[in-house]
């Protein structure tokens, strides 16, 4: 393991149905990290797989095991009680503890290679949590269609953010499995990792490179520096990669002049949220949930 991690070992996990070619072949390559590719579909025979990429530790974690634990519902509104995230956090919480910090992956999220990690890495290297900007609610500024599935044992107020692409410390999962523990059960990803690095009075920092994570967007210019949701065309994340190799100036000053732009919108559209009765909001956004 490289210089960087040698003191303060850091994982990488993709979490993922079944793993991908070109995520594998991705990840095969890192020198700093150990990487990891968690896999929801059990049924997956991974011996000829493992000895084809034997730089990646793939891994399949027993359901029942994750719900004896507690481990289940992180997104159990959308999918099953226990799935890929459940199982994620289960295997670095319980059954493998030797990371100080691990960062967890969306397989549509895209980040150009190591070195974009690297970098984070090393100006948020105590952070406790790491995600996209996140939001506060209350019982007056409920206006997420999330708020009223979610049952917690804390006061307001809530918070919540986009977590495809995160990085979390061994204090938080320890936190998360106390929780597991004592509830017999988590509550939503968006909510669960804020919440409780809050809660917990824990090191929190939503770092720039990570405000390109998002619900839905159609992403056409990226950068070297930053993590990006959703990139869902897997197949393209190498000619994308190949692209920015190139150092094109014109291409990057794109995505600079889009990535304003995107700022604006989204700040925008939050402003006109807080302005929508309560009773639309929640069906307009369970519609585009449905649809994604």
């Amino acid at each position: 393991m490289a210089d960087l991690n040698h003191h303060q070992p850091i994982a990488i996990a993709v979490i993922c149905k079944n793993p991908h070619p070109v995520w594998l072949e991705f990840l095969s390559k890192f020198k700093a990290y150990d990487t990891y590719v968690i896999i929801d579909d059990d049924t997956n025979d991974l011996s000829s797989l493992q000895s084809d990429y034997p730089n990646v530790h793939l891994i399949l974690v027993n359901g029942k095991s994750c719900e004896l634990a507690g481990f289940t519902d992180t997104n159990s509104a959308h999918f099953k009680k226990v799935n890929g995230w459940d199982k994620a956090l289960y295997y670095f919480a319980v059954e493998n503890t030797s990371y100080q910090r691990v960062w967890f992956f969306e397989e549509d999220v895209f980040f150009y290679n190591e070195d974009t990690i690297k970098n984070i890495d090393k100006k948020f290297p105590a952070s406790d949590l790491l995600t996209a900007p996140y939001k506060i609610s209350t019982s007056t500024s409920k206006d997420w269609w999330w708020w009223p599935m979610i049952n917690i044992p804390f006061e307001q107020p809530w918070y919540n953010a986009m977590v495809c692409g995160i990085r979390v410390s061994g204090n938080l999962l320890d936190k998360i499995k106390a929780y597991a523990r004592e509830n017999r059960r988590l509550f939503y990803l968006e909510v669960l990792f804020p919440t409780l690095a809050i809660k917990n009075n824990l090191v929190y920092h939503t770092p720039k490179q990570l405000e390109q994570i998002y619900f839905r967007y159609d992403w056409r210019y990226l950068s070297k520096s930053n993590i990006f949701h959703p990139v869902k065309n897997i197949e393209s994340h190498p000619e994308i990669r190949t692209t920015l190799s190139r150092n094109n100036a014109i291409y990057s000053l794109k995505f600079h002049l889009t990535d304003i732009r995107t700022r604006w919108t989204a700040a925008v559209k939050e402003r006109i949220k807080l302005m929508i009765p309560e009773n639309l909001l929640k069906k307009k956004e369970v519609y585009e949930v449905q649809d994604s």
